[in-house]
């Protein structure tokens, strides 16, 4: 049976360098999910105390500028297709 030639220093460290970033990805995308069930879990929580407390959640006034354009959008849309 052959014998296995000896590994480098350079191998050695290369192995380890590509190691280390498999593990470091392997838990960023691990991270990632629970960074963000962690913050749907603080918005669900946020949302049934002002749902609890009766108030419904502020709309600020960018977000009502927005929903007028897209109205007017919408309506535009609906007289073309009404025309021709």
């Amino acid at each position: 049976m052959a014998t296995r030639p000896r590994l480098t220093i350079g191998d050695i460290l290369h192995r380890g360098v590509v190691w280390s970033l498999l593990g470091v990805s392997v838990w960023g995308i691990v991270m990632i999910g629970v960074v963000h069930r962690e913050t749907m879990r603080a918005g669900r929580g946020a949302l049934a105390r002002q749902e609890a407390l009766g108030q419904s959640p502020p709309v600020k006034e960018d977000e009502q500028k927005e929903v007028s354009l897209a109205e007017a959008a919408q309506a535009v849309l609906k007289n073309r297709s009404a025309k021709s």
